[in-house]
């Protein structure tokens, strides 16, 4: 029989919020691990953001797939002798908030190590738990320009342009799932448990890998490239007759002059040259496009297609989750949410064949697993109301 997910039977306490923290968890889930996310009386942030579906927003719906929820009041003496008796069982405490945060609640790593010596707590924040920037706020835009990304993204002599994906969040939740997962693999050896702290800010560093190669080798400085690749020459974005369409020919020369109807250029003792192409973008990139603006996109894929010549439409958001390519891994489910009802919904994107293909869970209500929970740790009906009454958690 295949296992629900090879994190069966880990428990995470999830203490996550807004976008980076919720979703390095919700990959754990994805494995398997419950996840018992704990937020204010108020609900996480992004439970607020637009747009709705039946007073849900699609923001917190992205990142929050199976978790069970809990609100408590943390302020409140109850509410946290809830939380340390959830300690005792946890093997994973995760977290996301300003450092010193989670002391001052009565939550901090050394507290919680007198509940449970083997637990790994896993932190994430914007700038480190130490360093200058430690006590500064810090979310996805301020991450990209302080890196470099900003500079990077935008076109030559273009306003600032941000990635629109939130990769430094998305990015930072991932290494700290990695980080977890590793924490969780030694435990098994060792039997111990351990702090897990990442950072957006090297998160995002991290991410720059082949950009800071090329400073630290040459003290060139990567700028203005929009869709280019600064190493490969052609790749980036084209302008065709309609629209525009992506493509990376540098590996493949031959097959894109071949497409292009221009095999002369594979044989020019300049043009055959990647490091001259790259040398001489600008011309090289006029040169290109006083081609492919001959035809229109539809037409060049069908080109390029037959010449082997990787390449892709620049797509909407829409099209892109609606193309027949990305319909056919099956990431895209539509599930059963309580108030909500139907919702589409991303799926983990991976697949596992010692891993059964359970549906995921809809992203839980404000508190919807409160008294789920609360039996689990040996509460009678009449103390869960009596917390409720006391507003320790939501009713």
């Amino acid at each position: 029989m295949k296992a629900k997910g090879p994190l069966e039977g880990i428990r995470i306490l999830d203490f996550t919020h807004m976008l980076s923290g919720p979703f390095g968890a919700s990959m754990l889930g994805d494995l398997g691990a419950e996840i018992i996310k704990i937020e204010p009386l108020n609900g996480d942030t992004v439970r607020m953001a637009p747009p709705f579906q039946g007073g849900e927003g699609a923001y917190f719906f992205s990142v929050n797939r199976n978790k069970k929820a809990i609100a408590l009041d943390l302020k409140k003496p109850e509410a946290l002798e809830i939380v340390y008796h959830l300690v005792k069982d946890a093997d994973v405490v995760m977290e996301n908030f300003r450092p010193g945060v989670m002391e001052r609640l009565g939550l901090g790593y050394n507290k919680l190590l007198e509940i449970s010596p083997d637990l790994i707590y896993s932190s994430l924040t914007a700038f480190g738990r130490n360093g200058p920037y430690k006590d500064k706020p810090g979310f996805e835009l301020i991450i990209q320009a302080l890196t470099g990304l900003v500079d990077v993204t935008t076109p030559k002599g273009g306003e600032p342009q941000k990635i629109q994906i939130q990769i430094v969040d998305l990015c930072t939740g991932m290494f700290l799932a990695y980080g977890t997962l590793a924490a969780l693999y030694q435990k098994l050896d060792t039997g111990e448990g351990q702090r897990v702290d990442t950072s957006l800010l090297e998160s995002t560093l991290a991410l720059t890998t082949n950009l800071a190669g090329i400073y630290f080798m040459t003290g060139k400085v990567p700028t203005g490239m929009g869709t280019r690749n600064p190493q490969g020459m052609p790749s980036q974005v084209f302008r065709s007759k309609d629209s525009a369409f992506a493509m990376v020919g540098a590996a493949h020369w031959d097959r894109f002059c071949q497409g292009l109807g221009k095999p002369e250029w594979i044989e020019d003792p300049n043009l055959s040259d990647v490091n001259y192409r790259i040398e001489n973008y600008d011309n090289t990139v006029a040169l290109i496009e006083s081609v492919t603006t001959t035809k229109a996109t539809a037409e060049w894929m069908s080109i390029f297609e037959e010449h082997h010549v990787a390449a892709a439409p620049v797509n909407t958001v829409e099209q892109g989750l609606e193309d027949p390519g990305a319909i056919a891994t099956g990431i895209i489910k539509t599930v059963e949410h309580p108030t909500a009802g139907q919702i589409k919904m991303l799926d983990k994107p991976w697949h596992m064949s010692g891993v059964s293909n359970s549906p995921c869970d809809a992203p839980p209500l404000l508190g919807q697993h409160n008294e789920e929970i609360l039996k689990g740790l040996g509460f009678s009906s009449t103390e869960i109301d009596e917390l409720k009454e006391k507003a320790v958690i939501s009713s």
